[in-house]
This record gives structure tokens, C-alpha cells and sequence, in this order.
């Protein structure tokens, strides 16, 4: 049975959803009215014989019944008496008890002409539960209920997709449904790919993320990539109902999307689920970084991507959409009544609506008790003004004066990572940050534990693993903006910047570095100069911790901003000895062309190069790393090209047979046929997966084709082809607009 509580609504949504139940029940159309006219009128009717019918809705959830009485008899109960209407109905999002509508009624008598006249909590989900086009028309309903909170508990597979879809839904409250929601649903039902760009702070997560709850509730699974695709290879499932969200692709990736590794994933993946019914994937990016992986990363280009983008624009919010997204802040916010007062002086919200760099983001901060816990009423309305004036002063301020250096320490070495980390591996950094000898001046609480619990809920956000231990938990930056505050701010301050990424032992920490060059805060020599240090103190600790990822990544930045001539050769040299005697790394691409270049430029130990390269292939590795491990092999002897040779092929087959369906077009497969005669798509597929092995440079046999075609596994993929997928046609979510627009919103009745 329907039980909402009504908390994700603000009054005037409550408003809008009493007046379409009573309008169901009563069949009668209930009108609705500007400011100021009929007051203590929400909406009302003409019966048949002429007589006013009065609708009045009170949502006053978190108020103590007893206030609510009083307010009925003292100030409700004269308009009423003025009006004298023929009927007066009340609606309320309390629980009601018998007593409790007795004594409503009682204070409301003769206009009240019956109990059911009154109605609690339970008496409009009972009307909801006989009316469920209302239900899906008030978004914020059923994106709480139960069915989405089931598959939180039920069918999120990783603990983390569990953990975001509880954090969307909580923050569903704040959410404003615009017409670019349903653009983005169409587009994500014809295509399956949305990529949803857009700058920072303007919303561009805020509706994946209701995207995704969506879907959830008609019964797909969320799956939360964070770090590369093979996650969602991982747990791709065949004829299950998934979605796939990876926020921010480029921007945590982007030294791997420079080597073409994030972009050819990125485009397969897409085709893949293009051809699949049963599945979603949505992408969030910034615009300009986007733009930037077209330019630089050619497969991006290649494969028309910008038919999936879908840019999040301030110009597409109408006036009306920016100011529920300030009346719902306001609404679910716990500012004080004076500071609300404020807003409303001289109608100061239409300033902030009207403002020239108006973001979500801004007015989520604007309305956050704990940032202005500082500032009085009075105060209010110039810091409120101030952060609009000058957005940098978001993070700025409390960054610098709430937090010691230690704290600080503590959110660059987060931000400078630039993706989730384990508590186990940050405390590890903390502890190397705070023993340079550079650092000893650093002044605050040094305890790590302590300044962690200042910052979780502030400065961080902390998610629980698998394993329930507390150093094995995840934490990131609270929000997406202070790690742009954060690395902005150092970007001039090269000894603290080098500090914290030395402190490192991850490839993405080095990532950092080339995001601050694409963004103009950082140049090649600098970028270069920072990523020698990583490797010289790898030098100074014999590379004990160190992974190949990590130093292969700093080697990648030498090489790619360097002039040849000018590159650090010695540097490199260490690097590419210290990768060869280490286990390839998950991430091949970067490693590999270390050890190119040091195949071209140093009396590299050749037998130990072939041992690299026969467990690099032993790794599963992609297309794009195919194409390196073949340029090393290039650089081999005849003989051991021909030992490493079969493995490199094995490799590539077992490649094109794991990932058949989208490296096979089905439509070309099934094109001709039918679920009942499959005849000549299976002839099809035979000569299609000779052509694929091919143009990986493997020469066809009959067992390599069998094996993708058996991959393929053309009858039980025909089923889900040819079959008519059953979705619900998106339906316009939009709560119904009022009357008046801006001053109806805010009016206070």
C-alpha cells in the first residue's frame, strides 16, 4: 500500500497534489489563485447549485499538531467566516488520529459538513493508491517510494551503486523537473547513450542522477562506474535490465583518455549497449573538457559522439524552473525564519533568479545553515549577495579560516587524487605529506583520525566498503567545486602542490596534472618538472611502494611534454627499469610506452622485455594496448616475435570472443532473417567473425571463428533481438505549474 510521508515536497508542491486528489474524488476541477486574492482560498469549486466549495492545504509536517490547532482557530477560522463558504475541505500532511478530526472539525464547524471533509496522511495515500497517473505525475512521490528503495536493498550489486542511489534519493527533494529532463529521457530511449555536458555547478549530475532514479523505478539495476569500464564489463549481464552511469569520464581520466585508452572504451561500450534493449548508459562531462577528448582523442571524433551529448545550459532554465530550484532550497533548508525573512525584503529573490551566475550549486550554498552559521539575519542578504558576485568565495572562506594546515593537508591530497580513496591509503599519503621536511612548519591538530571527523560532512564524504572496517572506507570531496577551488588555489604554490603529489603512491594523482594543464593552470615545463619529482623520489626510496601505474604515469607526462631532445633521459631510464622488473599493470598503455621508448633509447635487457610483453598479453588487454605491445614486439629479434606472437593472438581472440555483441554488429547479423529462420544470420556471423579476426591481425582459423561464434551464441541472443522491448513511454513528470509563476511561488498566503 502507498505510504508517503509527503517530506520531499515542499508546501506549494503539496498544494498542487491535495488539489489534484480532491479534483479525482469529487470530479470537479478545483481553480487555483493568484497572491493575494480570496486568502485562505488554495482552490475551490461551484457545486450545482451554485454554492462555494473551499479547499485550504497545510503542510506542516515537522509543526506539533497542537500549533496547527491554534492556527486553524485563530487565524484560518476568520477568513473562513469571511468567505462562508457553502463547504470547506482541509487537507493536511499529519497523521490524523479519530480524535484528532473530531477536534478539526469541531473548530471548523459548520463548514466542515462531514470527518472526511478532513483529510490526514493516511486519507490522501489512500486516494493516491486509486489514482496512479496523479502518483507518477508528482515526481517527487515516487521517487522515494518503495520500489525504489528496494532496489537500493535488493538489486544494486556494488556496494557503491547502493550508496549512490541512497544519496539520489535523499537529495530528490531539491530536485526541479524542466523540459530538459524529458529531452534527456527521450534521447537515452531512442539512442541508450546519454552523455550529459554542461559547466560547473549547473545541474549537469543533478539530472543524471534523477535520470537514473527513473529507471530504477521500472526495475533496472544502477551499476556506478568510478573508475574504468572493464567495472561495467564486469557485471554486464545479458537480458538483465541495467543501467550504467560513469560521472565525470573524462575529467578522472583524462590521462588515459590522452592515450586513447578511455575513448576507445568509451565508444565500444556505447555500441554495445546501443544494441542492446535491456540496457542504459549515461555519462556526465564538463563541456570543455569534452570538447577537449574530441580534439585530442581522434575515436571520439570518429564515432559521432555528439549525437548522445545533451548540454545543460543556464539559458535553458526558464525563469519559473530557477525559482523552484531557490524555493525548494529555502523550503528544505533549516535557515531560521529571519534569515528567510531576508530573501524576502524587497522581493531579494528575484535578484538571486535573475542573477548572471545563478547555479544550482550557488544557492545550494546559499541556503546551507552550516556555511552561514557566521552570519546573522542581518548579514544574511551581503554574504548571500557576495557569494553570487564572487562565486570563488564558496570554498574560500571557510577553506582558509575554519580549516588549520593540517585540514588543508588532508582535502588537497584528496582533491590532487581526483577520485575516491580508501581512508587506509589516505591516512598512508597524510602521514608521508606531513613528515616532509618541507612541511614541519605546519601548524593545527596533526591526529589524522580527529581532523577527519572535522572535515567528513563539510569538507568530505565518507561511504562504507565492503569490509566494514573504518580503514577501509572510501572517502571524496563533498563536492565536485571544492576540488576545483582547492587545485585552482595551488596551482601557483608548486612546493605544496609537489609535496602532496610526492605523498602519492596512484597514477591518478599524476592524472592531475595533465587536467591542470588542459584547464590553463598549469604549463608543460611545470607539469614536467612536478612529474620528475614523483619519479626521482621513487629513485630515493628504491620504488619500494610503488606501482608501475604510478610511475609509468609520470614517465607518460615526461613523454608526451617533452621535446625529445630535452626529455629527462636518466629519469626515464629509472622509470622504465623500474617497470620491466614489475608486473605489467592493469592499465597497460602508459607502461608500455615507457618501455617503447626505452627500447629506442637504451640498451634496454631484451629477454626481460619478451618476459614483460608474454605476461602483458597473459593480462587481457585491449585494442588499444594490443597496438603497443605490438610496437615493442617491433623493436624484438625475429625469434622472439615468433615465441610472443600466439599469445598476442590468443589474447585478441579472447577479446573479440568476450565482447562479440558489440564488436558484431547484430543488425548485420540478423538482417534478412527471423526468430523463426536463423539460417542465413548464422552464415552471416561465420563470415562477419572472420572479417573482426582479421582486422585485428589474426589470421581466421576454424577454431578462433568458432570460439566468436559461440561467444555470440546467435539463438539465445535473437530472442532479446527481435523481441518488441516493453519500456513505459516517458510521461512528463512536471509538477503542475501554478497559476501565477515567480511572486504565486513565493507568495507566503
Amino acid at each position: 500500500m502507498t505510504d508517503y510521508d509527503f517530506s520531499a515536497l515542499n508546501d506549494k508542491e503539496f498544494e498542487a497534489l491535495c488539489t489534484d486528489l480532491l479534483s479525482a474524488i469529487h470530479g470537479h476541477r478545483f481553480e487555483r489563485f493568484k497572491p493575494g486574492r480570496d486568502a485562505g482560498v488554495d482552490g475551490r469549486y461551484f457545486a450545482i447549485d451554485g454554492s462555494e466549495v473551499i479547499l485550504q492545504c497545510k503542510h506542516w509536517q515537522a509543526t506539533p499538531l497542537e500549533r496547527l490547532f491554534t492556527h486553524i482557530e485563530k487565524i484560518e477560522r476568520p477568513k473562513i467566516e469571511k468567505l462562508n463558504p457553502s463547504r470547506y475541505i482541509l487537507g493536511v500532511s499529519h497523521q490524523l488520529s479519530r480524535t484528532d478530526k473530531s477536534k478539526l472539525k469541531e473548530l471548523l464547524s459548520p463548514y466542515v459538513l462531514r470527518d472526511d471533509d478532513i483529510l490526514g496522511r493516511e486519507d490522501l495515500n489512500d486516494i493516491l493508491s486509486r489514482e496512479p497517473l496523479i502518483e507518477r505525475r508528482h515526481y517527487k512521490l515516487w521517487i522515494r517510494s518503495t520500489s525504489v528503495l528496494q532496489h537500493i536493498l535488493n538489486k544494486a550489486i556494488h556496494d557503491r551503486s547502493a550508496f549512490s542511489l541512497d544519496e539520489i534519493v535523499r537529495e530528490a527533494k531539491f530536485y526541479v523537473p524542466t523540459k530538459l529532463h524529458g529531452a534527456a529521457i527521450d534521447k537515452l530511449e531512442t539512442l541508450g547513450t546519454v552523455i550529459v555536458t554542461g559547466a560547473p555547478g549547473i545541474g549537469k549530475t543533478t539530472l543524471a542522477n534523477h535520470m537514473v532514479l527513473h529507471y530504477v523505478d521500472r526495475g533496472f539495476s544502477l551499476m556506478h562506474v568510478a573508475e574504468d569500464l572493464r567495472e561495467a564489463e564486469g557485471v554486464y549481464g545479458d537480458g538483465q535490465k541495467q543501467i550504467f552511469y560513469f560521472d565525470d569520464f573524462l575529467g578522472r581520466n583524462y590521462l588515459e583518455a590522452l592515450s586513447g585508452h578511455e575513448g576507445s572504451h568509451i565508444t565500444q561500450f556505447i555500441r554495445r549497449i546501443s544494441h542492446d534493449k535491456t540496457k542504459r548508459f549515461i555519462l556526465t562531462s564538463r563541456t570543455t573538457i569534452l570538447n577537449q577528448g574530441k580534439a585530442l582523442i581522434d575515436i571520439l571524433s570518429q564515432n559521432n559522439i555528439e549525437r548522445n551529448e545533451l548540454e545543460v545550459r543556464i539559458e535553458s532554465l526558464q525563469e519559473i524552473d530557477k525559482a523552484k530550484i531557490l524555493y525548494n532550497h529555502i523550503w528544505h533548508s533549516s535557515l531560521s525564519a529571519e534569515h528567510v525573512d531576508e530573501l524576502y525584503v524587497e522581493r531579494r529573490y528575484r535578484r538571486i533568479i535573475s542573477h548572471r551566475n545563478f547555479n544550482p550549486r550557488l544557492i545550494r550554498f546559499i541556503t546551507d545553515t552550516n556555511a552561514i552559521s557566521e552570519h546573522s539575519a542581518s548579514q544574511y542578504w551581503g554574504y548571500a549577495k557576495e557569494l553570487l558576485d564572487n562565486p570563488t568565495r564558496v570554498w574560500q572562506h571557510p577553506f582558509e579560516a575554519q580549516l588549520d594546515d593540517f585540514g588543508r593537508g588532508i582535502v588537497l591530497l584528496v582533491a590532487i587524487n581526483q577520485r575516491p580513496i580508501r581512508q587506509f591509503d589516505l591516512a598512508e599519503a597524510y602521514a608521508r605529506f606531513t613528515a616532509r621536511a618541507e612541511n614541519n612548519g605546519l601548524t593545527g591538530r596533526r591526529d589524522f583520525l580527529l581532523t577527519l571527523r572535522h572535515l567528513v560532512g563539510s569538507f568530505l564524504s565518507r561511504a562504507a566498503a565492503s569490509a566494514p572496517t573504518a580503514e577501509n572506507a572510501v572517502l571524496d570531496l563533498f563536492n565536485p567545486s571544492i576540488g576545483d577551488y582547492v587545485l585552482h588555489r595551488y596551482s601557483t604554490d608548486l612546493p605544496t602542490l609537489r609535496a602532496a603529489l610526492i605523498s602519492h603512491r596512484s597514477a591518478s594523482s599524476v592524472e592531475t596534472l595533465s587536467g591542470l594543464i588542459s584547464t590553463g593552470l598549469l604549463s608543460n615545463g611545470k607539469s614536467i618538472e612536478l612529474a620528475s619529482n614523483v619519479i626521482r623520489e621513487g629513485e630515493l626510496n628504491g620504488f619500494i611502494g610503488y606501482t608501475s601505474d604510478h610511475i609509468g604515469a609520470a614517465a607518460a607526462v615526461i613523454l608526451n611534454r617533452s621535446q625529445p631532445s630535452a626529455a629527462p633521459t636518466g629519469l626515464l631510464v629509472s622509470a622504465a627499469n623500474f617497470i620491466l622488473a614489475t608486473d605489467p599493470p592493469f592499465l597497460l598503455s602508459q607502461a608500455a610506452s615507457v618501455l617503447e621508448w626505452a627500447a629506442g633509447h637504451m640498451n634496454i635487457d631484451k629477454t626481460a622485455l619478451e618476459l614483460w610483453v608474454a605476461r602483458a598479453c597473459a593480462r587481457a588487454p585491449y585494442p588499444d594496448e594490443f597496438q603497443a605491445i605490438e610496437r615493442i614486439l617491433a623493436t624484438l629479434d625475429g625469434d622472439a616475435r615468433a615465441r610472443i606472437w600466439p599469445a598476442l593472438e590468443a589474447a585478441k581472440v579472447a577479446y573479440i570472443a568476450d565482447n562479440a555483441r558489440h564488436e558484431i554488429d547484430a543488425g548485420e547479423v540478423y538482417e534478412g532473417s527471423s526468430l523463426d529462420d536463423l539460417g542465413l544470420a548464422r552464415e552471416r556471423l561465420g563470415h562477419l567473425a572472420e572479417e573482426k579476426l582479421e582486422q585485428y591481425g589474426v589470421t581466421p582459423t576454424e577454431q578462433n571463428v568458432s570460439a566468436v561464434i559461440d561467444a555470440f551464441d546467435i539463438d539465445s541472443y535473437a530472442t532479446t533481438y527481435f523481441s518488441d522491448y516493453d519500456t513505459d513511454d516517458y510521461q512528463d513528470h512536471h509538477v503542475p505549474e501554478p497559476i501565477d509563476q515567480i511572486d504565486d511561488l513565493f507568495d507566503r498566503g
